[in-house]
């Protein structure tokens, strides 16, 4: 046996040296400008650990072109710095820009080939997945949905008067929350609550699963027929371990939706209503039509769109509102004038919040729209912070032409949504966190929401429902409370905030004070 693995791993070897030597002679067939990096590994060892988003954009300042190219072993990657190649790329040529890179470590070896994210656009599960989530988390969704989030709201809101400094936890209990009671019908009742901890740590390993140029066989597929015993194979055996990890997130609330609808206990969820046999719908039976399209998959297809629905709502969701308090402890004034706003809209002049009424015009979806400058604080915020700086990647179908460079079949092309939100040309000082960029009329500047949540067939179908959520929560923090950043903080300048490099980004939390505005306190729920 060990003479067999060392022969086995001595192969491999002479394989990946001969076609690194192949690669390495080819030429680059008018590939977008770059570095060419080392003979072995491409660039590998020039891709920084945090923040790459600026590392492209300053390479595509080096090379004077918005779209550039590299080599990560035998792999090429495309990226797109200006908003002009997305939309001409991603957009109108969405036909060739849907698929999605294979990773043969998350999608193989940890068996996430099924996930909502991953799963190629020539899939006909693709469309199946994006209809299901467009009924699940459209506009009439969100309505329906609109009383969990305003109890949820009113757990954050008192939870933040008792435990202030947990401000980051009592988002992410939040988030959680909403999400896994509408995908479910489960409750969370506490910030120890196991679904939390699974939520984080499910985002964190598809993180590291997905890490570009940490796993050798993403880019040589053969070694996934490596046993793990091998030496050497450590990676094959974490990759095990996180493939029965992450189907933890999959099979657990699935289950236990059809135990509960088995006993009749169950609370109408995203997947009781596709599981049901007998679904009657006002508009049409849109749900019952999904069922009868669904066949024999039906089941697994909607477990992986449900965990999909609660993997992205939760992550983009925590993202964007941890930006929201750090960037309001650092902008006083933007958050007084959005104080003074929401002050107006509940009818007190003196900046004291009456008790938490359900009929409170802060509960109110309608009058939640009245609040223009939170939505430009909102749009600042997606554009100042974005939740994904990088967008997730796509590939090209077969080889195409663009500007006089090759973009061959199966290369991976990523959107550099923190290059085009920063763009001077499209952004005066972008830079600046400025909210009045959106509130001039005829004069605003362009809608970052367009840019933020994916481009073509891969944008994101949750967006209403996300921002619906957020708006809410900012509404009620800012009513009820003021942040401001801890005393002897040592982060003065923006220009200093660090962020966050996970599948989603934000603000690298520091140190901030909550604290009730003047008579809140009194007034408080218990």
């Amino acid at each position: 046996m060990a003479e067999a693995a060392v022969l086995l791993v001595a192969c491999l070897s002479s394989f990946l040296f001969l076609t690194c030597f192949l690669l390495q002679k080819r030429p680059r067939q008018h590939l977008p400008p770059g570095p060419l990096g080392s003979y072995l590994y491409g660039v590998k060892n020039q891709l920084p650990s945090s923040e790459p988003w600026k590392t492209y954009a300053k390479w595509s300042e080096t090379y004077r072109s918005p779209i550039i190219s590299f080599r990560v072993y035998n792999r090429t990657i495309v990226v797109l710095n200006d908003l002009e190649s997305i939309h001409a790329l991603l957009d109108q040529r969405a036909q060739i820009y849907s698929e999605r890179p294979m990773s043969w470590m998350y999608n193989v070896i940890c068996g996430r080939g099924k996930s909502v994210f991953n799963i190629p656009a020539s899939n006909p599960r693709h469309r199946t997945y994006r209809r299901m989530l467009q009924a699940g988390l459209g506009q009439r969704a969100t309505k329906e949905a609109w009383d969990i989030m305003r109890k949820e709201t009113e757990v954050l809101v008192v939870g933040l008067a008792k435990q202030p400094d947990n401000w980051l936890q009592h988002i992410r209990r939040h988030a959680a929350a909403v999400i896994m009671k509408v995908a479910f019908g489960y409750t969370i009742s506490s910030l120890e609550d196991p679904f939390i901890k699974v939520a984080e740590e499910t985002s964190k390993i598809s993180g590291w699963a997905m890490a570009p140029g940490r796993w050798l066989v993403d880019y040589y597929p053969i070694l996934q027929h490596v046993p793990s015993f091998v030496p050497g194979a450590q990676w094959k055996r974490q990759g095990l371990a996180w493939r029965e990890r992450l189907t933890y997130l999959s099979e657990v609330p699935h289950n236990w939706v059809k135990e509960e609808m088995k006993n009749d206990t169950y609370l109408e969820s995203f997947t009781s209503r596709f599981l049901q046999f007998d679904l009657d719908d006002e508009d049409g039976s849109v749900f019952s039509k999904f069922k009868s399209n669904l066949g024999g998959e039906e089941d697994d297809i909607v477990k992986w769109c449900a965990g999909g629905l609660y993997a992205g709502a939760a992550d983009t969701t925590v993202s964007a509102l941890t930006s929201f308090v750090l960037l309001m402890a650092l902008y006083p004034e933007v958050q007084r004038k959005a104080q003074q706003e929401i002050d107006i809209v509940l009818g007190v002049e003196d900046g004291s919040i009456g008790p938490y009424d359900v009929s409170s015009p802060i509960s109110d979806m309608e009058n939640l729209g009245a609040l223009d400058y939170l939505q430009a604080v909102m749009k600042e915020v997606l554009r100042f912070a974005p939740v994904g700086n990088l967008a997730l990647p796509h590939a090209t179908l077969y080889d195409d032409e663009y500007q006089g460079c090759i973009i061959p079949k199966g290369a991976s092309v990523i959107p550099n949504v923190w290059a085009v939100m920063h763009d001077p040309k499209i952004y005066h000082e972008p830079f600046a966190f400025r909210p009045e960029r959106f509130t001039n009329g005829d004069l605003a500047e362009p809608d970052p929401r367009q840019f933020a949540y994916g481009f073509g067939r891969r944008s994101c179908p949750g967006s209403h429902f996300a921002e619906t959520s957020m708006l809410l929560v900012m509404a009620n923090i800012l009513a009820f409370y003021s942040v401001a950043p801890q005393e002897n903080s040592l982060l003065e300048k923006t220009r200093e905030l660090e962020f966050t490099t996970e599948i989603t980004s934000n603000i690298r939390p520091f140190p901030v004070r909550i604290t009730p505005r003047r008579a809140t306190s009194r007034v408080l729920p218990a």
